[in-house]
């Protein structure tokens, strides 16, 4: 009864959301009653009582369910003002997509959470192909359907091998038995989970959908589906590997560790060869995946080595980035759709002086790329320095090869916070800073679209001046760790209070400065300077280029134009680009293999009735022979 109820109710309010003001505000009404259920739950997770048998609230899951309902919160706000020619579309099916997220948090069963997971996955599928009108659209949507099954059906498998191994489909009983397991059911369970969170979360090799989704869908469904789907996938790796599983095959950590790794430098390296913001940004959360991939690796060496104190630092590494790349990540996608709905284009080469225009969407998208570059005092420095201690510590205490490794680790993690901070400078700077490049449309926005921009913003500052509170809320996930994660923060409050001093001091020279600012004509070399003078995005990461051609394979043409283009050409066209390494090497030999096996199996399709015959003939005979 309680499923008919809840499906009526989730038809009523999605045929409620046919009308654009409900769509809206049924919205909001749901992501507020999310949120508020996930600050009751963190504050007494005992005072919330759920329907047992299928869904059930732990601390745990009302942290995810706390990063659904301020990322959920934020786009409904968002799309009050947010213009796109099929909001009864987007509106029919957002209220199913965050709802489904919500009961693969909560569900208590391995039936309940699968419908779930595949609700979430074909409605976030419909929500990316909403524009489907639109070039290339409908084949970015299929490759992330294909993942996204991909992903499921290990889920599926990995879970169903863990139920028919405790003999149960409960996962409050999987919590007591699941420790308890033979070392080769947790490892089958561990290599089959890890692959269909994996995909889920875009850790790389299996990153191939997030960059084609993201920057296709509208911008609140990008915000969703960065801040908060992909985390349901670090969801399932800390619940069900790290916490019900205990004590592994030491490998699994490293694995994580590993993917991590890979995926934390190379997404912030493919981050700084995009143009289009929305694609940089969905690249940027492939390296933040990664770095929560690096604290849950250091979480479960914890676990493995029965070493308490590196698993609790782990854990709050993890959780925490969590939640802090959920706010700035939301907050930088809903600027970037601000920017395309404000000059209809999303490519930084074609864009310039937005803070003129848009002052407002300028300061946030500035404020999200300082956190998103770990830069005090914003929430993201303190999470991946979170995560730099745990490396360290892994370092520090042990010897050898595992010192070795957990230093070229924190050395990743250091390079990668470095090229993310260049990154960002160059989005900043090349679309908000200086004059336009090209002529582009400016239709002025409403308060609704800067005002959540702004409010992420402010509460990145808060989480990063006053992490403590956050952490401590921890202490009901574990116990242990409110008392060590706050023991390691001490030390980053001289390093906040120091750059707070620091602001406020070059906030007032600036004041002091006079008001009247005298104008003068641009040097060029004697000659009128043009926006053509003006840093690209491609120049100001042509040493980056240069440095990983490795790893990119550049390419480029020039082509001259002109009746004597060969000795005088009267125009250059250079065009150039990267290689997708893992397209061409991995995805694009599978897809030609799979269309062939596909082509040849075809033909046993097609025949006359003798061969069918035949065929069942040889089943059988083969049946038998297994059988005897």
């Amino acid at each position: 009864m309680l499923t008919y109820g809840i499906v009526t109710i989730g038809l009523g309010a999605s045929l409620a959301a046919s009308h654009r003001v409900f769509s809206q505000y049924l919205m909001l009404g749901l992501s507020l009653g999310l949120l508020a259920l996930a600050i009751v739950a963190l504050w007494d997770f005992q005072s919330i009582h759920l329907w047992s048998p299928y869904f059930q609230m732990t601390p745990l899951r009302a942290w995810f369910l706390l990063v659904v309902g301020i990322v959920s919160t934020m786009a409904a706000w968002y799309r009050v003002g947010y213009q796109q020619h099929n909001q009864v579309f987007t509106g029919f099916w957002l209220p199913w997509f965050v709802l489904a997220m919500a009961a693969v948090i909560l569900s208590q069963t391995v039936w309940v959470f699968m419908t779930a997971w595949e609700i979430m996955a074909a409605t976030s599928f419909l929500l990316v192909v909403s524009h489907h009108e639109e070039p290339g659209v409908i084949k970015a949507g299929y490759i992330y359907l294909v993942m996204s099954q991909i992903s499921a059906t290990a889920i599926l498998a990995g879970l169903l091998l863990m139920a028919a191994s405790l003999h149960s489909m409960d996962f409050s009983l999987w919590t007591a038995r699941a420790r308890f397991l033979p070392w080769g059911t947790k490892s089958g369970v561990f290599a089959l989970l890890t692959l269909g969170f994996a995909i889920k979360s875009g850790i790389i090799p299996f990153h191939v959908w997030l960059p084609r989704a993201h920057p296709v869908a509208p911008a609140p469904v990008s915000s969703l589906m960065s801040g908060a789907m992909i985390k349901l996938g670090v969801f399932g790796i800390v619940q069900f590997l790290l916490m019900d599983l205990g004590a592994t095959a030491l490998v699994w950590p490293i694995v994580l560790l590993v993917l991590g790794a890979v995926s934390s430098l190379l997404g912030v390296l493919y981050a700084l060869m995009e143009h289009d913001l929305k694609r940089l940004l969905a690249y940027h959360s492939i390296e933040n995946v990664g770095i929560i991939f690096l604290g849950l690796g250091v979480m479960g060496v914890g676990i493995d080595l029965h070493h308490p104190q590196l698993a609790v630092v782990g854990l709050v590494a993890a959780l925490f980035h969590t939640l802090n790349h959920a706010l700035y990540k939301s907050q930088l996608f809903l600027a970037a759709g601000a920017v395309e709905q404000h000059t209809g284009t999303l490519d930084a080469e074609h864009l310039g002086g937005l803070i003129r225009t848009i002052p407002g969407v300028a300061l946030g998208f500035l404020l999200g790329s300082m956190a998103i570059s770990a830069l005090p005092p914003f929430n993201g420095f303190v999470s991946e320095w979170l995560t730099f201690r745990g490396l360290l510590s892994l370092a520090t205490g042990f010897r050898g090869l595992w010192a070795a490794s957990a230093m070229g680790l924190a050395l990743v993690l250091a390079t990668t916070s470095a090229l993310a901070g260049m990154c960002f400078v160059k989005a900043s700077g090349v679309t908000f800073l200086g004059q336009p490049r090209r002529p582009v449309a400016q239709i002025p926005l409403g308060r609704s679209i800067t005002a959540p921009i702004l409010g992420l913003a402010l509460i990145s500052l808060a989480l990063g001046v006053f992490p403590d509170p956050v952490v401590r809320v921890m202490g009901s996930i574990d116990p242990a760790a409110s008392y060590h994660a706050v023991a390691l923060l001490l030390p980053l409050k001289t390093t906040l209070v120091a750059v707070l001093l620091g602001i406020a001091v070059v906030a007032l020279v600036l004041l002091a400065r006079p008001s009247q600012v005298r104008e003068v004509p641009r040097w060029a070399c004697g000659g009128d300077a043009t926006t053509a003078m003006q840093f690209s995005s491609s120049s100001m990461t042509k040493a980056i280029r240069t440095t990983f051609a490795v790893i990119y394979r550049p390419h480029r043409q020039l082509t001259r134009i002109g009746e004597n283009s060969r000795d005088f050409p009267e125009r250059l066209v250079y065009k150039g680009g990267t290689t997708p390494t893992w397209e061409r090497y991995l995805y694009r030999p599978g897809y030609q293999m799979a269309w062939w096996l596909s082509k040849s199996t075809a033909r046993i399709q097609a025949g006359p009735v003798r061969l069918y015959l035949t065929y069942l003939l040889v089943a059988v005979g083969m049946m038998l022979l297994v059988l005897h």
